[in-house]
Formats: C-alpha cells, sequence, structure tokens
C-alpha cells in the first residue's frame, strides 16, 4: 500500500515537473522568436495614415428602430381597444 502511494507521488511529481519545463521552453521560445522579429524587422516603415471615421450626422427628429418599436408596444399597450 505505501509503496503503492509512493508510485502515485512520483508519478504526480513528474508530471509537475515535465508540465513546468514545458511550459519555461515554450515561453523561450516565444521570447528568442519577438527578438528575431524585432531584430530583422526594418528599423522605419513608412504607413498611411488612418482614414477618420466618418459620422453620419442624426436627425434628432427621427426616432431609430428600437425606440420605434418601444413607442409602438406602448401606444399598443395604452390603446383603449387593446383592453
Amino acid at each position: 500500500m505505501v509503496w503503492e502511494l509512493l508510485v502515485i507521488w512520483a508519478v504526480v511529481a513528474a508530471a509537475c515537473a515535465w508540465f513546468f519545463h514545458d511550459e519555461r521552453t515554450e515561453q523561450s521560445r516565444k521570447l528568442n522568436e519577438r527578438a528575431r522579429q524585432l531584430a530583422t524587422t526594418p528599423a522605419w516603415v513608412e504607413r498611411k495614415p488612418a482614414r477618420p471615421v466618418t459620422i453620419t450626422p442624426r436627425d434628432p427628429q427621427r426616432l431609430t428602430e428600437i425606440q420605434r418599436r418601444f413607442l409602438e408596444e406602448m401606444r399598443r399597450q395604452d390603446s383603449p381597444s387593446a383592453r
């Protein structure tokens, strides 16, 4: 019984060690990739300025679709024929 518990804990410890080793290796690989990318990209790249987002003027007298549906529902509930 004791040796089974020792084997289980040995497997758990090995799995944890393997996991942390893999995570560290992956982080190191990502860091090396980013460093290579930084070292090999040109120092200056001409970029076109972003176009400004055009805002369409909204007519304050005009209702949006959701406002219109809300008001229609309110009218429908308040109408005497609905009672």
